[in-house]
């Protein structure tokens, strides 16, 4: 899975590098995904590229918990997460209590919850499936973005 590109170091577990880590001071990230496997598929993403990754929720509750704990500079959230919060109103309360923003990650969207979620005003939206240069290349999107 993946697109080889001449000349681009790949990791030992076969990930395309699609930044070189920066560890004089990563950026930090917290991933809020209900399904295990994806979750750890974007921790790996983070870590090859150079971000701390702040925590990993499964749920509103718990990722609420993790940025008041570890103070993200950005959050990629699951628009369907399961329990009470959905990703959209946890978008919201993440960045109205901590001043975090964040980037949605979504399978197929319908009309209505598409508008909903631009009103929570993400920085970006990430389809899945997803390759590990685009999710390099939204969060450096939305940290570039002024005013974010």
């Amino acid at each position: 899975m993946g697109i080889a590109v001449r000349g681009a170091p790949v990791a030992s577990n076969g990930f395309q590098v699609v930044a070189p880590p920066d560890r004089s001071k990563p950026i930090s990230i917290l991933i809020v995904e209900d399904e295990a496997l994806i979750a750890s598929y974007i921790e790996e993403v983070l870590g090859e590229s150079g971000f701390r990754v702040a925590g990993i929720a499964a749920s509103g509750t718990e990722a609420l918990s993790l940025a008041a704990e570890n103070s993200p500079a950005l959050a990629l959230v699951d628009i369907r997460l399961t329990g009470p919060i959905d990703g959209i109103e946890l978008a919201c309360q993440l960045r109205e209590k901590f001043a975090v923003p964040a980037i949605f990650l979504s399978g197929l969207l319908d009309a209505q919850t598409a508008e909903r979620a631009r009103a929570a005003h993400p920085l970006g939206f990430l389809p899945k499936p997803f390759l590990p240069s685009q999710v390099y290349n939204a969060i450096q999107r939305a940290l570039d973005r002024p005013g974010r």
